[in-house]
């Protein structure tokens, strides 16, 4: 849909987590998480962290990760704020000054998986309050593809079969019609 002066509306999303936390300390992540983003309609089996030993050194060992979706079909623009939330969170949370969970704010959209960061690099965009947006996955021929930076758990087989399952989820919520004028690659 084009606004005045030419500008496409955005289109709506649905928002995920990426959850990873440290099983001998955390019982139950989605309690943790469910004052802000209610209680998870679709979560990806759990998987062992163990393809990087990248959070060892702060959150030992023993650790776990899921994807979670939330029935919040929005728009993009409060990333910053549920990245902002849940780095509070995590801040709660903390043992001998060190997280036990991580909580990855992301949203789907029906052309690519976004994940917020409070980190710069090269691929992650500025957003606003110091949190950046990270590309993960486009869509390509049908399907969500990984690009060269992508974390490789989004890319594991089950990992791209949740954020199918999600993308149709948001297909089913908002129709065919709201994807505001995107422009695929082919």
């Amino acid at each position: 849909m084009v606004t005045g002066g030419g500008f496409r509306q955005t289109g709506h999303i649905i928002y995920f987590n990426a959850v990873l936390f440290n099983k001998d300390l955390v019982k139950n992540p989605d309690d943790l998480a469910m004052p802000i983003f209610g209680e998870p309609i679709l979560k990806s089996p759990e998987f062992d962290f163990s393809h990087t030993s990248y959070y060892e050194p702060e959150m030992g060992n023993n650790l776990i990760k899921y994807f979670a979706l939330y029935d919040r079909v929005e728009t993009p623009d409060k990333l910053p704020d549920y990245k902002k939330q849940a780095v509070a969170i995590e801040d709660a949370n903390q043992l001998d000054g060190k997280r036990i969970i991580n909580i990855d704010p992301g949203y789907v959209a029906m052309e690519k998986i976004v994940a917020a960061s409070t980190k710069n690099f090269t691929h992650r965009v500025y957003i606003r309050d110091n949190i950046y947006g990270d590309l993960q996955l486009f869509r390509r021929k049908g399907r969500y593809v990984p690009l060269e930076w992508t974390f490789q758990d989004y890319a594991f087989d089950f990992s791209l079969g949740f954020f199918e399952k999600a993308r149709k989820i948001l297909e089913e919520r908002i129709g065919k019609d709201d994807t505001c004028g995107i422009i695929a690659p082919r």
